[in-house]
Parts: C-alpha cells; sequence; structure tokens
C-alpha cells in the first residue's frame, strides 16, 4: 500500500514537486531492486501493545514475514497464521546495500539527486540568472507588473549570445518581454549584467 501510495503522489504532483525541489527532470531508480529493506520493530513501542506475543513480533519481523497495509501500518505473520498489526509509529525502515552520497530514504520512499551540471543544465542556469536580473530591471524601472516591455541588448561575449537565443521564449514569458533585439542606445532602464566575467548590457522599453 505504501508503494502505491507514494507512485501515485509522485504521478500526480510530477510537474509541481519538480518545480518546488527545482529539478529538471523525475525518473524511477532502476537499480532500487538491487537495494534490500530491513523492517525494525520498535520494541518499546509494541511491548505494552502485544505482551507476552512481542518477541514473536520481533523474531517474524527481523525474518521478513510482514506485509504492508493502509495508512502506512505493518501486518507481522508466523507460520501458524498469527497475525499481528502494527502503526505506523510501532516501527522502522532501514536498507542494506545503499550507498547514501546524494541519497535520501524516508519510510517506503528512496530518493537520489542526480548532481552533475551538464552543458545544457549550465546554460539554463544563466538564463535563470539573466531573468531574474530583467524582473528587478522592471521593478526599478517601475514598471506595471503585467506590462510588457521590449528587450534590447548588446554583449560581445558569444556565450551570452547563445543563451539568449537559446532561451529567448523562456525570457519573454519570466520577464514578460514583448520582443528581444540587438542592441538599442536608449530606453527606459539600462543596466550592466555581470556574471562569472561574462557581461551584456540590457535595455527595457515599455
Amino acid at each position: 500500500m505504501a508503494n502505491l501510495t507514494a507512485n501515485y503522489v509522485l504521478d500526480k504532483y510530477w510537474e509541481i514537486i519538480k518545480e518546488e525541489i527545482n529539478v529538471k527532470d523525475i525518473s524511477t531508480l532502476q537499480w532500487a531492486w538491487n537495494i534490500k529493506k530491513i523492517f525494525k520493530p520498535i520494541g518499546s513501542q509494541i511491548s505494552a501493545k502485544f505482551g507476552k506475543d512481542t518477541g514473536n513480533v520481533i523474531k517474524f519481523g527481523k525474518m521478513g514475514n510482514i506485509k504492508e497495509w493502509e495508512n502506512w501500518s505493518m501486518i507481522v505473520f508466523d507460520d501458524d497464521g498469527n497475525e499481528w498489526i502494527l502503526s505506523n509509529e510501532d516501527y522502522e525502515i532501514a536498507y542494506e546495500w545503499l550507498d547514501w552520497k546524494d541519497i535520501a530514504a524516508d519510510g517506503d520512499l528512496i530518493a537520489k539527486l542526480d548532481l552533475e551540471i551538464t552543458p545544457e543544465l549550465e546554460k539554463e542556469w544563466v538564463a535563470r540568472e539573466i531573468s531574474r536580473f530583467l524582473n528587478q530591471m522592471r521593478k526599478d524601472a517601475d514598471f506595471n507588473i503585467d506590462a510588457r516591455v521590449a528587450m534590447y541588448y548588446e554583449t560581445n561575449n558569444e556565450y551570452l549570445k547563445d543563451v539568449i537565443s537559446l532561451f529567448t521564449e523562456f525570457l519573454s514569458n519570466e520577464a514578460l518581454l514583448s520582443s528581444v533585439n540587438p542592441w538599442k542606445l536608449d530606453g527606459d532602464i539600462q543596466a550592466v549584467f555581470n556574471l562569472d566575467e561574462m557581461t551584456a548590457t540590457f535595455t527595457l522599453i515599455s
């Protein structure tokens, strides 16, 4: 049941999750089957609940005689058909063979972050920095919040030119630009963008 719940949440809220944690994509871990999940009953929690059966609950739980139940509860069973229901407060989940670098595990859910910065991701990051810069220019110029403005730029940096060309649509949507154009001398506001020794001059015109 827990797996179904996690998969349902991921499927339904895919785009929201990506936006909130600022990741490019979400996919299933292909090597997750190599990870062994270990069920650990909490003795202090279950002793009052199960009394003399506590030993059997721990014994058969560690043996793997468990099945997931509704509301994150677990059923521990023996070979004679006896069953004990544990709430999610009565047990912990641990994992064997799990490399913890860039990995987080919470209950039945395992997540790994791929932190490799590809050239594409780097350009997208630069485009987001430009977008933030343009929106600050809009604020400084006191443009109406929903007004679209023309953007002009000038730079000798080929990398920045490439980023602006590739992400014209993104910048237009994020900074409410009516157009993106080569250099124009005057305008409502003009500012110099600096990033890692790359510079560009932006002009916005209402």
